[in-house]
């Protein structure tokens, strides 16, 4: 397994691992059509623009040459937080015959590691109010709800947002 920064060559790969996830996790939990449109092409260059920020990476593991999970960080954008303060993850996300084989906590840990070397002090996440396994996986590494709530973007689902303190740097 290798943890590496994703290059523009991956942002079909992260894409990928996007529309797969999308098509297992949120199924009967977010619209048939919002699903629809979460087509490779779309996330490909979705994920092309993010992957072209340099500041801020999109984290990719691969095993034996194929791309299997992916994670974003950045400061976060929440107006009821400080993003000098408070780093954010975006996206986390595992092919689906990929999932409880570690690559989630591989990347969770890596990124929190991260964003405490920057000197965030706590990380959010957002997670769909009835997406139950995520949200047990962030709870059992350490995630709880902070009473965060709002509606997923162009939808009326529901999401809740989880918080985590990060260790001060020695």
């Amino acid at each position: 397994m290798t943890i590496r920064r994703a290059l523009s060559a991956d942002a079909e790969a992260v894409g990928r691992i996007h529309v797969e996830s999308w098509n297992v996790a949120y199924r009967g939990i977010m619209p048939d059509d919002v699903i629809a449109r979460t087509d490779l092409a779309y996330r490909t260059a979705f994920w092309a623009e993010r992957i072209a920020d340099q500041e801020w990476p999109v984290f990719l593991i691969e095993e034996n040459g194929e791309a299997v999970a992916f994670c974003q960080m950045i400061p976060t954008r929440d107006a009821d937080d400080d993003p000098t303060r408070v780093g954010h993850i975006t996206s986390l996300h595992v092919l689906p015959h990929r999932r409880g084989h570690g690559y989630g906590r591989t990347l969770l840990d890596h990124v929190l590691a991260e964003l405490r070397d920057r000197g965030f002090e706590a990380v959010t996440l957002w997670v769909l109010e009835e997406n139950w396994k995520a949200r047990r996986f962030y709870e059992k590494h350490g995630f709880h709800r902070d009473g965060g709530t709002r509606r997923y973007p162009k939808t009326e689902v529901p999401e809740v947002r989880y918080r985590i303190r990060l260790p001060v740097p020695l």
